[in-house]
């Protein structure tokens, strides 16, 4: 059954105990990050956390670059590659380095940040669509988007229900709203890359060691279940399903920030770290820095135990090796 659009000045959704538990866990490693005296350069992380952002919500929606190329393209190099694909990138970063001028409670602030991340692509960019969506997935029709005529209306009620729930965490402020503005589908394109941009931006202003945490990328992870719950939140005509599946993902992503600043990471959650971050080619020296400053036997241990299991691959040797993930062939 789904939730006719009609009816959505106050979203209806509920509050599970699965929900408080996983907000209650994530506030706790938050306030714990933002008490910690980061070992690892906030500059670094913060970059990392936004680069590997822009590629996988661009990943997402069928963007074809590696976040090798997505790298470059941010650096201003030159690179190979669909005219499309490159200035999905180029605006998502500009959108990105914009982010603390947007306030996620004014409406003029989402069409606005729509103009950025979708000019050039041509399609009306920063305005609403004017014609009737149907969202189709495995050649099935899983979510007629209301009609283009009551966008404004509904969009302006999506607003007005954030802008009165300030007793509710952002978590699941954040979460509403992401799941809603999927439903209302207002846009001609680039639904997607903005509902996790608007979600990012109120987690961002609300503690800023969201600044670090690439939520964007946990969903690509999870990108099957991703789209299963917002189908399924559809279907039952509340987002509860989906503020779940957000909070999973988001715990996932902080968790994974946490043992890296907290000493506790093992070899392999640093490793995994570098490989999803990483930028090409790196030296142990780097892996170092990256890292916060580890001693230089623990890096040579790490870096060789990865070698040997094939998860990257070393040129050179002792302290000049450069290293690189190994690209697994299908």
């Amino acid at each position: 059954m789904v939730r006719q659009a009609h009816h959505m000045v106050k979203p209806p959704f509920e509050i599970t105990p699965k929900i408080l538990n996983l907000t209650a866990q994530i506030s706790g490693m938050i306030g714990r990050l933002e008490g910690a005296r980061l070992k690892i350069p906030l500059v670094d992380l913060r970059r990392q956390a936004d680069v590997s952002s822009i590629h996988s919500s661009c990943v997402i929606e069928g963007n074809t670059l590696t976040l090798q190329q997505a790298t470059d393209v941010i650096n201003g190099k030159r690179v190979i590659g669909p005219k499309k694909d490159i200035l999905e990138i180029k605006n998502a970063h500009e959108l990105y380095e914009m982010i603390h001028a947007f306030d996620p409670r004014q409406k003029k602030d989402l069409l606005r940040a729509h103009g950025v991340l979708m000019k050039g692509l041509g399609i009306t960019a920063g305005k609403y669509r004017q014609t009737g969506v149907v969202v189709a997935s495995r050649d099935k029709v899983v979510h007629t988007a209301p009609p283009y005529q009551r966008i404004p209306e509904l969009i302006s009620q999506l607003f007005e229900f954030i802008n009165q729930t300030q007793g509710l965490h952002p978590l699941i402020a954040s979460s509403i709203f992401h799941y809603e503005f999927e439903f209302i589908h207002p846009f001609e394109d680039g639904n997607g890359r903005m509902g996790r941009f608007w979600q990012t931006l109120m987690l961002r202003q609300a503690q800023t060691c969201f600044n670090l945490v690439p939520i964007e990328t946990a969903i690509k992870d999870h990108q099957q279940a991703y789209y299963q719950a917002i189908e399924q939140s559809s279907k039952e005509g509340k987002p509860t399903v989906f503020i779940e599946f957000m909070l999973e993902v988001i715990l996932e992503a902080v968790l994974g920030l946490e043992k890296l600043v907290s000493g506790r990471a093992k070899p392999t959650d640093r490793i995994a770290f570098m490989m999803k971050h990483c930028q090409g080619e790196f030296t142990r020296k780097e892996y170092i820095q990256i890292m916060g400053d580890i001693a230089t036997h623990t890096a040579s241990r790490d870096l060789r135990e990865a070698v040997e299991q094939g998860l990257i691959e070393m040129k050179g040797s002792r302290a000049r090796a450069v290293y690189k993930k190994l690209v697994r062939k299908k």
